[in-house]
């Protein structure tokens, strides 16, 4: 069974819809489910908002050093520590950015939407060919609890684009590429890392043999996403692949369990994925 079919196979039996983008570094291969259909993100939007932050310290706007205070007014539930913290807390960007993305902080990604505007990111993101990724504003819950969409949408192709961009040291210098990934490093864990030899906390594993994992996650009501990039040993030998996997409409009671249907069936694809890309060079 080739690996299309597979894929189509694991798609086909989850209960809801689900849409997949993955592209081998090495071979140029792409494959992919409903991979051009535009799906609701959560906090995979969260990525542009990084993007767009790293153009404009790259453009000297501002630094990574810079502070933020946090501030009582930016109170937000959901994911994250931040609102559980003291107003007047005061952090350099690059902490901001690095709560964003590690762990999803929600506070943090308002106050930094607030920081490059919300418009310069959508600019951003026309400017370097993602016209199907849309920020529609910060976070609101009593809005996104009515529709999911709200907060951003976009087609996985375009998402697995992205992450390839970063890896490649596009559209930013390799110095921000670099910074980027690490702030995203060993999200996913449980998602696409769920099923691979992947080991988050260190290993014997030789450098060049290490299995390395860094990308965003997103997920609400029904609905879970990841997309990510998978490599083996140094960035400069390409030996991975990019991969978007994100699905909606799951009819199971939303508990928020970490072997949500949504979650679980994420892993399987990324495994069938690496399985055929990268499973002859380890287990």
């Amino acid at each position: 069974m080739s690996l299309a079919e597979q894929l189509g196979q694991i798609c086909a039996g989850f209960d809801g819809r689900i849409g997949l983008s993955a592209h081998n570094f090495q071979t140029g291969e792409t494959v992919g489910c409903r991979a051009e259909e535009v799906f609701p993100t959560a906090s995979i939007i969260k990525l542009p908002v990084l993007l767009t932050l790293m153009q404009q310290v790259q453009d000297g706007q501002y630094s990574l050093d810079d502070t933020i205070m946090l501030r009582r007014g930016d109170q937000i539930g959901g994911s994250g520590l931040l609102q559980f913290l003291s107003p007047g807390l005061t952090m350099p960007i690059r902490d901001w950015a690095f709560l964003m993305m590690s762990i999803s902080d929600n506070l943090a990604t308002n106050v930094l939407i607030d920081q490059v505007g919300m418009e310069k990111v959508q600019a951003w993101l026309a400017e370097h060919g993602y016209p199907d990724v849309v920020l529609r504003r910060k976070i609101d819950f009593t809005i996104l609890n009515k529709d999911q969409n709200e907060l951003g949408t976009a087609t996985p192709a375009a998402l697995t684009q992205m992450m390839t961009a970063v890896f490649h040291n596009k559209h930013l210098t390799p110095d921000a590429c670099q910074e980027m990934l690490r702030m995203m490093n060993k999200v996913g864990a449980d998602r696409i890392g769920r099923y691979l030899p992947f080991e988050p906390y260190g290993s014997e594993v030789p450098e060049e043999s290490k299995l390395n994992l860094a990308g965003k996650t997103g997920s609400l009501k029904g609905m879970r996403g990841q997309t990510a990039v998978v490599w083996r040993g140094k960035r400069e030998a390409k030996r991975g692949f990019a991969i978007t996997v994100i699905n909606e409409g799951n009819r199971e009671p939303e508990l928020w369990n970490p072997d949500a249907p949504g979650v679980l069936v994420i892993g399987r694809l990324a495994r069938a994925v690496y399985d055929a890309w990268l499973g002859g060079e380890g287990n």
